[in-house]
């Protein structure tokens, strides 16, 4: 018998290999990325994220800081049109509202320029945010606790839906409302939808953050030590507080990020809220049924139903991040708690837990939670009161 050589090409098993290899669960192929990409293409559209993957890491991109260029562009632009229209109008009974409007749009456009210049200017701080949530998906994976996304796209897509149902119901309201085109209409809500934007990607760290703090305290309390020494504990207290710990750098960076963005936002959707509501009660309560301009009410309810979804869900996702971060000191208490029952080791002291807890500020001013929400109502109250005897 006569053996052939068989031919060896170096190439075709080099790409035999490449495709046996197993991808890592990390970068643009992560679970945490897959299941929310559609929602940061709209943010990159909308010059809100510069950042793109550099092997399993996120980093800054030029590329898309284009973006960010144009949008701000595009922005000064519609500005510089809706401001020239309103100008030239003549205002008899409406010059209140007029005034008012033009307050508003000032203030929305300030604020949306501001997070486009934050968004330039921090995106390395921004990317260690990311690769420190990304660092501790693989942690908890190679722990044996990997996180499941489903929860991720499933509130992301409900969110997602809601906010684009939303815009149109006020576009649609808003072209029956002033007789407007529907280009005019949609470059005079793009700025509102830009700042909308910019606030709806800072809720959705939060409540990654909050994800992950969540999943760490199940893990903490699976993991808790036996009353009994029947069984071995799989992970130690030292690794939880060393993933504590570092999900607690990526929240505080966060916070210290998005402080005055907060204040910023809060203050905006204040203002629009409380004209709003105004002009709804003066227009529908003070005047004849049969001279109400139904139309305006209409569209300014559904503006108002806009923002107080924004109001709403930012003081959700901040409580809810705030309550699991700030949840580990009763475990790890608990913790302490069964290890001096079975005198295994000597334990040390849980203060630093009880002082160190997270929360989000807005400029230094006040914490943002639920029931700053309630506080918030009831000084919205107030105002309109005032509002109301003012003629």
């Amino acid at each position: 018998m006569k053996f052939r050589a068989r031919p060896f090409d170096v190439e075709t098993v080099f790409v035999q290999a490449k495709k046996r290899q197993k991808k890592k669960p990390r970068g643009p192929d992560s679970p945490f990325y897959k299941s929310i990409w559609p929602m940061i293409c709209v943010l990159r559209v909308f010059g809100l994220a510069p950042y793109d993957f550099s092997q399993d890491r996120l980093i800054p991109s030029n590329i898309y800081l284009i973006f960010t260029a144009i949008a701000a562009t595009l922005y000064t632009y519609i500005y510089y049109v809706v401001a020239r229209r309103t100008i030239g109008i003549k205002r008899d009974d409406s010059a209140l509202l007029g005034g008012t409007e033009d307050t508003k749009v000032i203030i929305n456009y300030s604020m949306t320029i501001y997070e486009l210049g934050l968004v330039a200017f921090t995106r390395r701080r921004f990317t260690k945010i990311w690769n420190a949530l990304q660092d501790y998906d693989e942690d908890v994976r190679q722990l044996g606790f990997p996180r499941k996304e489903r929860q991720t796209a499933i509130v992301a897509w409900i969110v997602s839906v809601s906010i684009t149902v939303i815009w149109i119901f006020v576009n649609r309201i808003g072209m029956y409302a002033f007789f407007e085109t529907w280009l005019y209409n949609v470059g005079y809500m793009l700025i509102y939808i830009a700042s909308s934007m910019a606030l709806f990607k800072f809720v959705a760290m939060v409540f990654f953050l909050g994800q992950r703090f969540h999943h760490l305290n199940m893990m903490a309390i699976k993991n808790l030590p036996p009353i009994l020494p029947r069984k071995n504990i799989n992970i130690s207290k030292r690794t939880i507080l060393t993933l504590h710990n570092d999900l607690m750098i990526a929240a505080e960076n966060l916070e210290s990020l998005c402080s005055w963005s907060l204040l910023f936002w809060l203050a905006n959707l204040g203002l629009h809220t409380v004209s709003d509501i105004y002009f709804i009660i003066v227009w529908t309560l003070m005047n004849p049924w049969d001279k109400i301009s139904w139309s305006l009410v209409y569209c300014l309810s559904a503006w108002l139903t806009a923002f107080l979804f924004q109001l709403v869900l930012l003081h959700i996702a901040c409580h809810y991040a705030c309550s699991q971060a700030n949840s580990i000191s009763p475990i790890l208490i608990e913790w302490q708690v069964r290890l001096i029952k079975t005198n295994n080791e000597c334990v040390d002291s849980s203060m630093q837990f009880l002082n160190r807890r997270l929360n989000f500020s807005a400029g230094g001013c006040f914490y943002v939670n639920l029931p700053l929400l309630c506080s918030t109502a009831a000084l919205l109250t107030t105002y309109l009161v005032i509002l109301m005897q003012l003629h």
